[in-house]
């Protein structure tokens, strides 16, 4: 019998899966990428793009591990909305120069010329009292920067050694911090010495970086989903047998019918079903035994505090969101469906938006920022709809609903 520590099943966010199923493609691209970087021809930085839970980071993970076996510098910087973009890309420099080991000492110079630039990270004080950081500028100038990455290139190149900007979270880098480090890779295509970015981010990190410069729509975008039935069995199946445990037929069809090719669900489901079962095969029973109570942590975790929090006009617009099917839907298909257009209806997208419900990958879109948050709908449908009945007292083409006072003096009125 396989003990629970030796489950192979990854819950953690980020964490890369047991088995790397359905993304051979995706890995492929970027390890030519550097590959190519490597040999002095450039080649087009490459994003990876999708929703949470897709496996973005453990793909940039990966990318990052082939680079650096191909004697790349990485430099992994995870942007936020909360730093400076240059103060996490300077963490990055100063984690790369500490993980490298031995450089030559001309080398050593110029990456701590970079991290000098650049600023620190900015600490919050309590209670509301602002931020202190612990270096000069909030911003790097941009000429200083752009000069001191081309003589870190130089350096890398003369040492046998290339670039490689490993960039999480993408979307959320400041436009002002990111352009000169886009402008540098830029340039550097032009030469016999590139530099390359690999990134990963949400759907819309390819409009974020064409604001950063127009030619970034030229970068190569990945965009993954869920995984197909086939592709869902084996990232299930392999890890259990690489573990010289077994899967029943039943209990494996169960599984890939639950976490319908999240990757995130199918590491809860599978890592859940491993922990249940005895002996050396997970049985149906063990399966089934799991499902409920992990559905219901993961409507819980994920949905249900969401949707709680909806008024009707609100639900109105994810019920026919959900009926539209998974992925992104045009805001005039939904504005159709509820007998309106899309302009009286945006104020109803934005605050799904501001509730984390819904997310805008590009103009005129919008889709559920969770994945599956569509069969999470048809799940709840009936309650859903019996919120949406209770109509406020204007129509959905007034374009709000009323406050309280106003809603209390529109029943004085009637009286």
């Amino acid at each position: 019998m396989a003990g629970l520590f030796e489950n192979p099943f990854r819950t953690a966010p980020g964490s890369d899966p047991p088995a790397f199923v359905g993304r051979d493609q995706e890995l492929a691209i970027a390890r030519f990428a550097a590959g190519m970087t490597r040999s002095g021809a450039p080649t087009a930085p490459v994003i990876i793009t999708g929703l949470r839970g897709m496996g973005k980071t453990a793909l940039l993970r990966r990318a990052m591990a082939d680079a650096r076996a191909d004697k790349a510098i990485v430099v992994y910087a995870e942007a936020t909305r909360r730093e400076p973009f240059g103060a996490v890309l300077r963490a990055g420099l100063e984690s790369a120069q500490e993980s490298i080991g031995s450089l030559p000492d001309k080398l050593k110079r110029t990456i701590e010329k970079v991290i000098r630039v650049l600023p620190k990270a900015e600490y919050e004080l309590p209670d509301g009292a602002g931020a202190i950081a612990l270096s000069g500028a909030s911003e790097p100038d941009q000429k200083p920067f752009m000069t001191v990455l081309r003589e870190l290139s130089t350096q890398a190149w003369k040492h046998g050694r290339y670039l490689v900007f490993a960039i999480d979270e993408i979307q959320e880098a400041q436009i002002n911090d990111l352009s000169p480090l886009v402008r540098f890779i830029h340039e550097t295509a032009g030469t016999a010495q590139p530099a390359l970015i690999v990134g990963a981010g949400l759907p819309n990190s390819r409009d974020h970086l064409y604001k950063a410069h127009t030619y970034t729509e030229r970068w190569r975008y990945l965009d993954i989903g869920l995984l197909t039935s086939d592709q869902t069995r084996e990232a299930i199946a392999k890890p259990i047998r690489d573990a010289g445990q077994a899967i029943s037929h039943h209990g494996l069809d169960a599984l890939v019918a639950e976490s319908a090719g999240y990757p995130f669900f199918i590491q809860e489901y599978a890592s859940a079903a491993w922990m249940q079962h005895q002996g050396k095969t997970i049985t149906s029973e063990d399966v089934a035994a799991v499902l409920p109570g992990v559905r219901r942590i993961l409507e819980t975790s994920l949905y249900d505090s969401r949707f709680r929090a909806l008024t009707p006009r609100e639900c109105a617009y994810v019920l026919v969101l959900a009926d539209l099917g998974p992925g992104p839907r045009t805001v005039h298909e939904i504005a159709d469906r509820l007998g309106s257009d899309s302009e009286r209806v945006s104020s109803i997208r934005n605050q799904l938006v501001k509730k984390d419900v819904l997310f805008v990958p590009s103009g005129g879109m919008v889709e559920f920022r969770i994945p599956l948050s569509d069969r999470y709908v048809q799940a709840h449908r009936t309650e859903l709809e019996r919120r949406a009945a209770a109509k406020p007292s204007v129509s959905i083409d007034r374009g709000r609903e009323p406050s309280p006072s106003e809603a209390g003096k529109s029943r004085k009125h009637r009286a």
